[in-house]
């Protein structure tokens, strides 16, 4: 039965409540229950057997239904007085940091060769695709955003609608396309009218299942919406899916008759569900309402014993009921994800129900077996205070924000991450001039059995305009950290002078606490956003950001924005981490012949860049490579700066080889010449054999081989520079290109750097003149492979000079005649198919620089050089991005359409990252 549409677009909120709200006068005060017991067993109740559904008979139904043919919106359901309530005594109103103005992604139109050299937030942009439409493809307000990472899929799971989509490519893979409403049929609430709502998703790593959970809204009649208890729904995929959702998955489904867990029929409405996954158990929360009279009744947990829905069932399910207790509870509980393959206990956090500036947790004991769940456990933070209905551009009316609810919740490593929307001044403090809304985040210690969670950091996301008008405001927030410790968050953004996007900002594990990086927006909507959903429109409910299972370093996020005329979107970003160290030495030389040898590699770290591994049980681990025949056994990880390489040198050659360090996330870092195999540096010449009764023939000054690589003429290796000049000159051996870089450390470039040669001399100036040592590398391109020796020098040091000892003649010492500094000789101009640098920034591959396109669409190919990022700008004038502008990105190739046609020179600018720094290329062609 389908709800008229009169009914379908109005609203519901709680204005004046009776019957149990006596509890709540003086804004929370007042007392609900006596002195609580430290360990409270829950209610238990053992449940149906799964139902099991296939994908491709689930999606045949879907089929065969079709489209909702009208647009549902439950009830919004709220908690009273919430507004009224006093700050916690303890609420500190600390100046908070703003994080700065957000920009696009990337902000890089700079002419400059050196655009920047630290990333624009702690990861940066890779993949953004728009998941979904609605209401035209969901058929409901809000969306309550929600969606997750797998294997090798993003599952979007919102109101009126679950889609998969290729993590790799961001198209829609046409797996699962279905309404939750026939998704979950199986299990929903025999009544005349009934829709789902409120949705979760999380892919649990540690059993490679999916977990979908949804609550139904069953109600008597069309006029009277969620009238009816409800049931919570869950849905596990299958253990032979391996997480990776086919045709062919296999789908439990049960369900959780809330109101009768352990015991008579409460008649109670379970609204905004959270949930929290671990190895033994799910934790959904919930705010409860009479289903007849819409009063609120307090808050509720339930604990899912993980092992029985594994198995096909029965579900096996404890009810805490009553969070709110002895004065204070959590509103909106959450339940809290847990990675920890060995974690015992569960958590359930949510704002206090009686005071602002306070976190109120619970632990639950033995969550796997018979769970106990502990007394509220009171934190006090920083200010905060109910948010504003936002003011968008282009909106008439305004944008509901909700509560002051947490959103999500994440604990790692001991520490539980969380984050809320609250109302905020200029300062970004929750004081009583506040007049703006901002995300407020959470890093808590949480000390495992007992003791209560402190606050590590906290931090505000907020504009600093000195007036709200001019101010973006930021809602509906979330948080994961990932397996190195950094940090992403995304939220909804607008503002009286913006329209309505979703953003992003990140914070390295090494950033300054309470500190997050300038929001970057994920999307640029142009459009006014006023449907037919009442006011404010409603927006939200959810927000969540995701950990990659496959590599635990990159991060996904979803997010509501505009997308169209009066339209919503569902914008999925995947948040990209910072690049691999950059190897800068090994710890020992390593002989030929050897078929066992470890060396330690010590990186170099700019921007957060760092090794990583994830440790056994994943897809994709760290993996490393050495040039000239070296064979890596394997590689052990140490720190973000030192991994151990096992190598194989029977098949290696001698001399300096290249290192490159491959990061799970598929990002590389290359070390120029510094492992060395074999005894290092020239071959030592045999003496000659004495001639009998002669004088030993001398042996000749090697002549450089005219075939193989390069090799350095002058200045003489080892030898001590005269000046902070110097020209370098080397033999033509059989290379058709050489790259000259000079060094601090080994395989260094920070004092010079060549790009790559076509002649047999260069002019180094502004060589350091402290007798320093000097690195020098000489690369060689034989044959399509380039061959590097190293060397080293002494800088000048004029204070070194030793000053001539006056003879008792003295004989006037004739004026030196100035050796004049050599001119640079210039960097020759690009052949037509310029040779790929093994170091350096990227070189343009295809099409031929200075070429004329022939089509409007054409793809851009380059080599990596030692670069970790590129971006690619196409423009009609140069340095210009008015044609396309890729962000920043890893591939090493791009497609771009709708390249004008009309004969005009096309500006193209490739940049690439190297060692923090971005480096421009820049090349000319002929359009069609």
């Amino acid at each position: 039965m389908l709800l008229p549409n009169s009914m379908l677009t109005s609203r519901f909120r709680i204005a004046g409540l009776c019957g149990l709200f006596f509890l709540y006068v003086g804004a929370g005060s007042g007392q609900i229950a006596g002195p609580v017991p430290e360990r409270i067993r829950g209610e238990e109740s053992v449940g149906d057997r799964a139902v099991e559904r296939r994908t491709a008979d689930i999606m045949a139904d879907a089929a065969a239904h079709g489209p909702r043919k009208n647009v549902y919106i439950k009830r919004e359901f709220e908690i009273p007085g919430r507004e009224n309530r006093p700050q916690d005594p303890g609420a500190r109103l600390d100046r908070q940091t703003a994080p700065g103005q957000a920009h696009t992604a990337p902000s890089m139109a700079s002419a400059s060769t050196s655009v920047s050299s630290a990333p624009f937030i702690a990861q940066t942009l890779g993949l953004t695709f728009d998941g979904v439409t609605g209401p035209t493809q969901t058929g409901a307000f809000p969306p309550d955003s929600m969606g997750a990472v797998g294997p090798s899929q993003f599952f979007i799971f919102v109101n009126g609608r679950l889609r998969t989509f290729n993590k790799t490519t961001g198209a829609a893979d046409g797996v699962i396309n279905a309404d939750p409403d026939i998704f979950f049929s199986s299990v929903m609430t025999n009544a005349p009218v009934n829709f789902t709502s409120d949705p979760q998703v999380r892919y649990d790593r540690l059993s490679g299942r999916w977990i979908l959970i949804i609550i139904d809204v069953p109600s008597s009649s069309s006029n009277s919406v969620g009238d009816m208890p409800n049931r919570v729904l869950i849905a596990v995929s299958n253990a032979a899916s391996a997480g990776v959702i086919t045709a062919n998955t296999v789908w439990s489904f049960y369900f959780i008759p809330q109101n009768t867990v352990g015991g008579a029929n409460t008649g109670q409405f379970l609204d905004y569900p959270s949930l929290g996954v671990d190895n033994n158990a799910l934790y959904i929360g919930g705010n409860m309402f009479g289903a007849v009279s819409g009063s609120f009744a307090g808050t509720s947990a339930f604990v899912v014993r993980k092992s029985s829905i594994l198995n096909g069932g029965p579900i096996v399910v404890t009810a805490f009921r009553g969070l709110i207790s002895g004065g204070d509870g959590p509103d909106s509980p959450r339940g809290v994800d847990n990675y920890d393959p060995a974690a015992t206990e569960g958590y359930i956090i949510g704002p206090s129900d009686s005071t602002f500036g306070r976190l109120v947790m619970r632990r639950i004991s033995n969550p796997g077996g018979t769970p106990a769940i502990s007394a509220n456990i009171a934190i006090t933070v920083n200010a905060t205070a109910l948010p504003i209905n936002v003011n968008a551009s282009g909106t008439s009316g305004q944008l509901d924000a909700l509560d002051d609810r947490l959103f999500a919740a994440h604990i790692r490593n001991g520490r539980l991450w969380t984050a809320h929307n609250i109302a905020v001044d200029s300062t970004g403090v929750a004081s009583p001039s506040r007049d703006r809304d901002a995300a407020r985040w959470y890093e808590l210690s949480v000390p495992v059995g007992s003791g209560t969670p402190t606050v590590v950091e906290s931090g505000t996301i907020f504009d600093s305009a000195a007036t709200a008008s001019s101010a973006r405001w930021y809602w509906i927030p979330s948080v994961v950290v990932s397996g190195q410790g950094h940090a992403a968050f995304g939220f909804s953004t607008a503002g009286p002078a913006f329209r309505i996007n979703a953003a992003t900002t990140g914070r390295l594990a090494t950033d300054t606490l309470g500190t997050v990086n300038a929001p970057t927006l994920l999307t640029g909507s142009s459009t006014s956003y006023n449907p037919s959903d009442g006011s404010p429109h409603r927006w939200g409910d959810y927000s969540f950001t995701s950990v990659d299972p496959s590599d635990d370093m990159t991060m996904w996020t979803i997010q509501e924005f505009c997308d169209g005329s009066n339209t919503y979107g569902l914008e999925v970003a995947k948040l990209i981490a910072p690049a691999p160290a950059t190897p800068s030495s090994a710890s020992s030389s390593v002989a030929t012949g050897l078929s066992s040898i470890s060396v330690t590699i010590t990186g170099t770290s700019s921007s957060g860049s760092g090794f990583f591994d994830p440790g056994t049980g994943f897809a994709k681990r760290i993996g490393a490579s050495a040039t000239g025949g070296v064979t890596v056994n394997s590689i052990t990880y140490v720190d973000p700066t030192h991994v151990t390489l096992n190598l194989n040198t029977t098949a290696a050659s001698a001399g300096s080889q290249n290192v490159t360090i491959t990061n799970p996330d598929g990002q590389i870092a290359t070390g120029t010449g510094i492992l060395t195999v074999g005894l290092g540096g020239p071959t030592p010449t045999p003496s000659p054999t004495p001639t009998p009764g002669g004088t030993p023939t001398p042996t000749p000054t090697p002549t450089p081989a005219p075939t193989g690589p390069a090799v350095m003429l002058n200045p003489p290796p080892g030898s001590t520079f005269t000046s902070s000049s110097v020209t370098f000159q080397w033999s033509a051996g059989s290379a058709t290109g050489y790259v000259l870089t000079l060094g601090n450390s080994p395989g260094g470039v920070d004092i010079y750097y060549s790009t790559q040669l076509h002649v047999l001399s260069t002019t180094v100036n502004n060589i350091p003149t402290d007798g320093r040592t000097i690195y020098v590398t000489l690369g060689s391109q034989v044959n399509g492979s380039w061959f590097t020796k190293d060397y080293t020098y002494k800088a000048f040091n004029p204070s070194a000079t030793p000053t001539p000892t006056p003879v008792p003649t003295p004989t006037p010492t004739p004026t030196a005649t100035p050796t004049p500094t050599p001119t640079a000789t210039p960097i020759a101009t690009p052949t037509p198919t310029p040779t790929p640098s093994p170091t350096g920034p990227a070189v343009m591959l295809t099409p031929v620089p200075g070429s004329t396109f022939n089509s409007s669409s054409v793809t851009f190919t380059w080599s990596a050089g030692r670069a970790t990022a590129y971006f690619l700008f196409v423009g009609s004038s140069p340095n210009k991005a008015d044609v396309y502008n890729s962000g920043v990105v890893t591939m090493l190739s791009k497609t771009v359409n709708n390249i004008p046609t009309d004969g005009r020179t096309i500006y193209v600018t490739l940049g690439s990252q190297v060692n923090g720094t971005w480096i421009i290329n820049s090349y000319t062609y002929k359009a069609l």
